[in-house]
């Protein structure tokens, strides 16, 4: 069990360093990184929430009206 907490760590970190070089974040202080990071973060929950909110519900009815409109006795 302590391996895969070893392993689960080492991915993390590589991840993380990955995204400080993609982001070019490694160059900055940490309080800039901080800020950076809460931005990213902020932006991220935002766009969750607008694709589970408003996104799902349109397309939930763009769906339903597609299917309304296909005429089933001519698919058989």
């Amino acid at each position: 069990m302590l391996k895969f907490f070893e392993r689960l760590s080492n991915f993390l970190s590589y991840w993380y360093f990955r995204y400080l070089m993609v982001t070019e974040l490694y160059m900055v202080e940490t309080w800039e990184q901080r800020v950076t990071n809460t931005a990213f973060m902020l932006l991220f929950v935002v766009l969750s929430y607008f694709n589970c909110v408003y996104l799902l519900n349109y397309t939930a009815s763009i769906a339903k009206y597609l299917v309304d409109e296909v005429p089933f006795s001519s698919v058989t």
